[in-house]
């Protein structure tokens, strides 16, 4: 591909709380099209990386049917089929989202991009920073190969282990909150749950199914219609990013 930087998405059928989410319908579309043609809007290259068990067939199937890019690696090592997709790519700088927020903060994610000139991991899921779902993270592919840790958890959560080092290492750095920050105990806008998916038919649905909504828009759908996001706000209570 040749190209330094891309957005890699990972994606599975086999979610313990969701399972089939990446496949499930907003609209005419599924979840996972949404989240790539947002993606997009970066001017990126955008890799689904997804697994080699029999479960992402018909994931796999799906994104090749839209000629989008997609490598399948480890189910349970996801560290490494990070890795392995962005060398399969030539990828060496990546920005990393989960195949579960179809409504990542393009226009933050666009500003911070300028950021891989001064860090090696920049983390935008933390939480308490950015709107649950709308977040992202930019790391270069020396930093996780850098990773040792046979910890499962590690090779499962693949920044985990740079996010427990942030403090220390003055490479890495905490993605700055935008100034809707108040928002971020309201509104939850990944989709772990079936009550998340009904509350983005909803949203995506008042935008007439665009990929090119705001956050913007959707803070004001949400001061428009508050009781709305009451559907899925207790389900993520006390929960980590």
């Amino acid at each position: 591909m040749g190209n330094k930087r891309a957005v890699i998405v990972q994606a599975r059928m086999s979610s313990s709380r969701f399972p089939g989410k990446s496949l499930k319908l907003i609209g005419n579309k599924p979840l996972i099209y949404y989240v790539v043609k947002r993606l997009e809007l970066t001017g990126l290259p955008v890799i689904v990386a997804t697994s080699t068990d029999a479960s992402d067939d018909i994931l796999t199937e799906y994104l090749k049917g839209q000629n989008i890019k997609v490598f399948r690696g480890s189910l349970l090592n996801v560290l490494n089929r990070y890795i392995a997709a962005a060398e399969a790519y030539g990828v060496e700088k990546i920005v990393r989202v989960t195949a579960d927020n179809p409504l990542v903060d393009i226009v933050a994610l666009k500003r911070s991009l300028s950021l891989f000139e001064k860090y090696d991991y920049v983390d935008g899921i933390y939480q308490d920073g950015l709107i649950k779902g709308t977040g992202f993270e930019l790391v270069s592919l020396k930093e996780l190969k850098s990773i040792k840790s046979n910890n499962p958890h590690h090779l499962e959560h693949l920044t985990a282990a740079l996010r427990e080092n942030i403090s220390k290492n003055p490479w890495y750095k905490k993605l700055q909150v935008p100034h809707y920050h108040q928002f971020i105990d309201k509104i939850v806008l990944t989709c772990d749950y079936t009550s998340d998916l009904e509350l983005l038919i909803r949203i995506f649905k008042a935008s007439d199914y665009s990929v090119t909504i705001t956050i913007q828009d959707v803070l004001r759908f949400y001061l428009e219609n508050p009781g709305i996001f009451q559907i899925n706000a207790h389900l993520h209570q006390n929960q980590d990013t």
